[in-house]
């Protein structure tokens, strides 16, 4: 039998077809066509779920900003809501791919491909942002941290599919920062990545969030330099520590694009500079 493919009217027609034998959710296909294309995947069932109106919002209630799965880089980047009260996802977003790939990709797309390169994760771990999981039994919510269980893998359960992100509205005084190395400029695959949010007051840290992307098995928050650097005055001393810490909280691999200890060294001067940054301002 061949591939089927239904495009899906509603939520009741999606968790009906998506517990049958093969069948998997088509959003973009930005990650799933180049997967199927080589291979890695075969779905007998694609359900194309790029217009179903409930995903494809995004609206802001009360604290809280919600992201429909189904909204495409490109409308993120637009979004008067997300330019006015997110501007790390702005700022990540706009290094992500180029325009063909932002119009096809979407946010809910790149959190369930899980990969340990996903951009838009780190933002969403530095923002403690939840993801909204439906399935025949409801809704429930996790966190974006607990949502990632390994290179390709998340909590997602059998018949569940991603409905929408809910992001807390962060606190303004917060800058966003986010730095991606890669073996080339555009279209890149991040070799290492860090996002952060940084509040300081001349040079004393009164907040600081560190999250990285491709220097562990998920996008990960760099607890422990938090922990050293918050509520502290940058120093050369502080400054080294930081390194340090961010040295000893990746655990990276070694693959074609680049070794583990250069992902680590990555890490690390990244953390410095962002630091370093504080006394030069």
């Amino acid at each position: 039998m061949g591939r089927q493919y239904l495009k899906v009217n509603s939520i009741e027609e999606l968790l009906t077809n998506l517990g049958k034998p093969g069948g998997m959710i088509l959003c973009g296909g930005t990650d799933l066509v180049v997967k199927m294309r080589s291979g890695l995947l075969s779905p007998e069932l694609l359900l194309d779920i790029s217009d179903l109106p409930e995903l494809r919002e995004i609206r802001k209630t009360g604290a809280q900003i919600e992201i429909g799965a189904a909204v495409t880089q490109s409308e993120l980047l637009a979004s008067e809501i997300v330019r006015e009260h997110l501007p790390l996802l702005i700022t990540v977003l706009s290094q992500l791919g180029c325009v063909q790939i932002r119009n096809s990709g979407t946010l809910g797309g790149n959190l369930v491909n899980a990969s340990p390169a996903a951009d838009s994760a780190v933002p969403l771990l530095l923002l403690d942002a939840e993801v909204i999981l439906t399935g025949s039994q409801g809704e429930r919510r996790i966190a974006v941290k607990d949502f990632f269980r390994g290179p390709g893998k998340t909590a997602l359960s059998k018949g569940e599919f991603l409905r929408a992100v809910s992001i807390p509205l962060p606190n303004p005084e917060l800058s966003p920062f986010f730095h991606k190395i890669g073996r080339r400029k555009a279209l890149t695959i991040a070799i290492a990545s860090l996002g952060a949010l940084l509040h300081v007051e001349g040079d004393l840290i009164q907040e600081v969030r560190l999250a990285a992307g491709s220097v562990a098995p998920t996008p990960i928050r760099l607890r422990r330099v938090e922990e050293r650097a918050n509520g502290k005055r940058v120093t050369a001393s502080l400054i080294e520590e930081a390194r340090k810490l961010a040295l000893q909280s990746v655990s990276p691999i070694d693959d074609i694009r680049a070794s583990a200890d250069y992902r680590r060294t990555v890490i690390a001067d990244l953390v410095a500079h962002l630091f370093e940054g504080v006394l030069h301002v």
